[in-house]
């Protein structure tokens, strides 16, 4: 079955197909990628949250939220991954959000799999896989949270403040709080809805960003200390090491968005991050909207996939090794 790639993905048979299934769904569960980010999380919780307003069973997986994010989950209860085979034996619609990469559910992807006659996908990724019968995919959406809201409507779900408050981060945190070149006419559109649904833009973005630990701002010099530019100064690439997060008591979900400081300098181009965790490497990519790198393309011969503009992949260490293989698929010589 393909995917959509249509930029009207609101009118789209595929939104539509997802919809009547959902529709017709009792108990729900809901799967995000590993290490979630603002919009798997955002989507997560906003679909949930509607779909019980509607009187449905609606269960989310996740080993632990992010402490950027803890804020938006509330008191929620959320399934451990070593409990995911009983949860998906009593739910009778799966859905995967912000992924269609096997890559991105290490630890879920075996048991998930198994449900394959009950799996719906929505994503926003260019990059991806045959994980599931329906898959709405659409790499025009800035953010998952975009289809989610889309998807609302097209099941005539109202969007409350508990439904937008995590809609509004989900779209907010995907476009760099809407400054990526991504933001288009459908993002605005759903943030002012939130906006309208008594979301407060400040209050927001205050919890996001202005909410750091000291230890994240001294991971944050551990890693700019590190910076080296090839290139000519195009590429920045940064590394953080086990070491690195002993000695500043940071947590590797503190590490989200720390690579975008090498892009005001300038001439930098497309900045990596490399993050040493228990032996494999986690790699991570950005590009600026005049780079003629894309890092999407640059992620896949490493293994990985994401957006032109924004990327990712693992590798196995030791962490120079795999610093020379990501300066390598950057034709860096």
């Amino acid at each position: 079955m393909s995917d959509t790639n249509s930029a009207e993905s609101a009118a789209h048979p595929m939104g539509e197909r997802i919809a009547a299934r959902l529709r017709l769904g009792e108990r729900l569960l809901l799967v995000t990628h590993d290490r979630p980010d603002g919009d798997a999380l955002g989507s997560m919780l906003a679909l949930a949250r509607a779909a019980r307003a509607q009187g449905k069973t609606a269960r989310m997986v996740c080993r632990e939220v992010p402490r950027a994010y803890r804020f938006l989950a509330g008191g929620e209860a959320f399934v451990h991954p070593d409990d995911l085979r009983a949860a998906a034996g009593d739910a009778d619609r799966v859905v995967i959000l912000d992924t269609c990469s096997l890559a991105q559910l290490t630890e879920v992807r075996d048991t998930i799999i198994s449900y394959w006659p009950d799996l719906l996908v929505i994503d926003h990724h260019q990059t991806g896989h045959d994980i599931a019968p329906l898959r709405w995919r659409d790499p025009t959406a800035a953010a998952t949270g975009v289809m989610v809201a889309e998807l609302l409507d097209l099941l005539g779900w109202p969007l409350d403040r508990a439904v937008a408050e995590p809609l509004m981060a989900a779209v907010c945190t995907d476009t760099g709080w809407l400054r990526f070149s991504s933001t288009d006419a459908r993002a605005l559109g759903v943030v002012g809805r939130c906006i309208g649904a008594g979301v407060s833009p400040d209050a927001l973005y205050r919890a996001l960003y202005e909410n750091d630990r000291p230890e994240r701002l001294a991971l944050l010099g551990r890693m700019l200390a590190n910076l080296r530019y090839h290139d000519g100064g195009r590429v920045a690439m940064m590394t953080l090491s086990v070491a690195d997060f002993a000695q500043t008591g940071a947590t590797a979900d503190e590490t989200e968005n720390l690579l975008s400081e090498a892009l005001r300098v300038g001439a930098v181009q497309v900045a990596a991050l490399l993050v040493e965790q228990e032996g494999r490497i986690r790699g991570s990519l950005r590009s600026k909207p005049a780079s003629d790198v894309d890092v999407a393309a640059v992620a896949r011969r490493l293994g990985g996939g994401g957006h032109a503009r924004a990327a990712g992949f693992r590798l196995d260490g030791p962490l120079a090794d795999a610093t020379a293989r990501t300066l390598e698929a950057l034709g860096v010589r």
